[in-house]
Order: structure tokens, then C-alpha cells, then sequence
């Protein structure tokens, strides 16, 4: 990948949430198990629906959603046999980051979203103990909508993407061994890009047998603007596409914009399942 091809950097700007008010959300969802495998490993949430579409070569058409909103994709690691039921447990474990919200209109995001890091990296460990399993796992992206303000988490390689104005920021970080040599200086950025060690994951959902504690990628909140589209993807979708192309797919209608981007996955080879979940802010 081009360096030039690189998201533009986040800015300060991005993080005032002082003039928060309450949006409407259109929600769009599109996946593909790609050309390579012959399951799909990926899974997604919105609020307390978890599930794959039927037709995977569709989309979910934009939902018209007010907050509170949770929206997330999970890509499941360990085969077919494991990381397709592990992305589902944690899928299903989600739910409750929703039900909590709606409980107050006071609550502590961060605090649920840690509780259901616990609760679904523990149904995963049981789940691969009770099947004699030493591999499996899933990475999970997850943004709350709680109060006009948007809340971002991660744990491995799926990513968030924000396209404001014509631009595509990324805002999430990689949890993967190329990334830890990064920050500790080992590799450049550039070589990071290629390196092997891109894809081999330091934390997911699943990782922490003992119970030693496993928390989220906490990332700052921040408030979309209407017109801003906001991508949840898994790695699918970056590792066949470049973020140029994905800027200019994501410049498309929502619906158009979803769908496009898993499609020119597949066109440049689709070797992973693709998983694309946009939300479209617009004024309440």
C-alpha cells in the first residue's frame, strides 16, 4: 500500500462533544464470506439483532435508528468450526450493551462496554474448553451512540473509519505484533504495512484464559455531524482495498457505499470474508 494512500490524520477537532444534541442514524450492513473460504467468519450487532444475512450478496438496507445505538462486527478466528461460533457468542453477548443503555439516561459507556469485553471473552474460552479447542478467538469493533455522542472500542484487527467532508480518517488502532514493534520503534510505518506480523493479533476476545482481566481499546468519544458516514469493517475489506479507493466508495449514497465496498473486495480477490457495517448521520 502506498504511505500516500494512508487515511488523513485525526484532529483535535474531531473530540468536542460540547455541542452534542440528538441525530438520527441510517444503518447499513453488507457482507460476503469472499472467494477464498467457503464460511463466514464474521458476524455483526445492531442493538439486540446479531445474524447474517441470508442473502450475503445484499444489503441490510439503512435502518432509520435514534440513540441509544450499538453497533459492532466481530471476525471470528480459530476455522469454520471455532471462530464462526466464537464471533456469534460474542455477537450474541453484545445484546446487553444495548439493554444497559437503555436502562438510565445516566450511564457509565465505558463501564458496560468492559462488562461485555468479560462477559463474551469468557463465553468464548468455555465454549473452545468444552471442545478441546486451543485456537479461537474474535476481534470486535464497537461504536455506542449514547446521547448524541459516539463511543469507540476495539480488540484486534477490525477496524473504524470515519468519512467527513471528503475525507477518510481511520480511528482505531491494531492490536497485532507489527504494531507493537511500531510503537516500540523496532519497524518503520512503512514496513508495518507489509510486515508478516500485521495480522498476528496481541489481544481479541477469547485471549484471556486465566480471567486476568481483558479491557477494550477505549478510544475518545466524539459527535458525527450530519452527512458523516461512520465505517465498521473487518480486515477483509482493508487488506484487499486501498484506504484511496475506500474514500472514494465511501463518497457514494449509504446504501450504495456499503455495497460497493464489500464488491470491490471481492473484485481485487476477496481471500477473506467481508464484513462492511456504515452508519449514515442525519439531523433528528
Amino acid at each position: 500500500m502506498d504511505m500516500n494512500d494512508r487515511p488523513a490524520v485525526v484532529t483535535r477537532e474531531l473530540f468536542d462533544v460540547s455541542d452534542s444534541q440528538p441525530m438520527c442514524y441510517d444503518v447499513h450492513l453488507s457482507t460476503h464470506p469472499g472467494k477464498v473460504r467457503s464460511g463466514n467468519e464474521d458476524n455483526f450487532a445492531i442493538n439486540t439483532v446479531y445474524r447474517r444475512l441470508e442473502d450475503q450478496k445484499k444489503n441490510l438496507q439503512g435502518t432509520r435508528l435514534k440513540d441509544p445505538l450499538c453497533c459492532a462486527v466481530f471476525d471470528g478466528m480459530g476455522g469454520e468450526a471455532y471462530g464462526e461460533r466464537a464471533s456469534v457468542l460474542c455477537a450474541e453477548a453484545s445484546a446487553l450493551v444495548y439493554r444497559d443503555l437503555v436502562k438510565s439516561s445516566e450511564v457509565n459507556v465505558d463501564e458496560i462496554v468492559c462488562r461485555f469485553v468479560e462477559k463474551s471473552n469468557r463465553a468464548v474460552v468455555d465454549m473452545l474448553e468444552s471442545t478441546h479447542s486451543k485456537r479461537g478467538g474474535s476481534t470486535f469493533v464497537m461504536t455506542v451512540f449514547c446521547n448524541g455522542v459516539v463511543y469507540p472500542y476495539s480488540l484486534g484487527d477490525s477496524r473504524i473509519y470515519l468519512y467527513r467532508d471528503g475525507h477518510l480518517r481511520l480511528l482505531s488502532n491494531d492490536q497485532t505484533l507489527a504494531m507493537k514493534k511500531l510503537r516500540a520503534n523496532i519497524i518503520t510505518e512503512e514496513e508495518a504495512l507489509t510486515s508478516p506480523d500485521r495480522h498476528k493479533l496481541t489481544s481479541f476476545l477469547g485471549v484471556d484464559v486465566d480471567a486476568e482481566g481483558l479491557a477494550p481499546q477505549i478510544y475518545q468519544p466524539f459527535v458525527l455531524k450530519p452527512g458523516d458516514k461512520l465505517l465498521l469493517c473487518s480486515d477483509g475489506l482493508y487488506d484487499m482495498c486501498s484506504d484511496r479507493q475506500m474514500s472514494k466508495l465511501m463518497a457514494k449514497s449509504p446504501n450504495e457505499a456499503c455495497l460497493a465496498l464489500v464488491n470491490a473486495a471481492l473484485e481485487k480477490g476477496g481471500e477473506d470474508n467481508i464484513t462492511c457495517l456504515l452508519v449514515n448521520c442525519s439531523e433528528a
